[in-house]
């Protein structure tokens, strides 16, 4: 008994073996980009000197850290923040493209958390009556790179297996990304309009809530002029 057992687990656990798995991840529905439209987004963004996975990469955190702590506003801490958001996207690609899937991964992380900071930048900048229509401008057009890089990182990533909490992160860069053009929609509006990526999502988050029709009792105690509060006597 204990013979067969042994061989029907063997078997079981051979079949597992041979089954593929899944290489099936969220499908985000970005619009379709050529490999030259990629390059151009990746000539676009600001160059980098070291990958997460070069031992000197420290120097370049330790740089950025500095260079944003002396900027003298909340809207150059703003500005700064999106270059580096940038930069992020730009190494988790070439990252990936490498096959280095965990620094990928962390590097989506950053990003994600660069973009929340320089939206509450930006809204403390507001705050403090400083203008930053323009700096909406700027954003706006970077933004336009993120969208073609982070549909090129989806599609790369759709080769590899989950692995270091991709998905998550990517989801979160997503998020980020859409949050991000609804705030610049709320400082100019219309632009969501011009990502295909956050127009279905900014549709369902701008839909005005309906709340619950009143009841015919309710109505006629509201609009009869006869109706008259009870005396309640103790």
């Amino acid at each position: 008994m204990r013979i067969f057992s042994v061989c029907l687990l063997f078997f079981f656990l051979l079949i597992f073996l041979n089954v593929p798995l899944s290489l099936a991840h969220t499908d985000y529905q970005f619009p379709s980009y050529s490999e030259g439209q990629v390059n151009e987004a990746l000539e676009k963004t600001v160059p980098l000197r070291f990958l997460p996975s070069n031992p000197l990469y420290f120097l370049i955190t330790a740089k950025e850290t500095v260079s944003r702590f002396f900027r003298p506003s909340s809207l150059e801490k703003a500005r700064f923040d999106f270059i580096l958001t940038g930069k992020r996207l730009k190494e988790s690609y070439l990252l990936l493209e490498k096959g280095d899937v965990k620094n990928a991964s962390k590097s989506l992380g950053r990003y994600s958390g660069r973009l929340d900071s320089m939206k509450r930048q930006m809204e403390k900048a507001r705050s403090q009556n400083q203008s930053v229509v323009a700096f909406a401008d700027e954003t706006t057009e970077g933004l336009k790179l993120h969208e073609v890089l982070l549909s090129a990182i989806s599609k790369k990533w759709q080769n590899y297996q989950e692995g270091y909490n991709f998905d998550d992160n990517f989801d979160a860069a997503f998020g980020e990304f859409i949050n991000t053009i609804l705030t610049i929609d709320n400082i100019k509006p219309g632009i969501k309009n011009r990502f295909k990526t956050a127009t279905s999502s900014a549709s369902l988050e701008s839909e005005p809530s309906v709340g619950p029709s009143p009841t015919p009792a309710l109505e006629i105690l509201e609009t009869s002029p006869s109706a008259k509060p009870r005396r309640i006597i103790y």
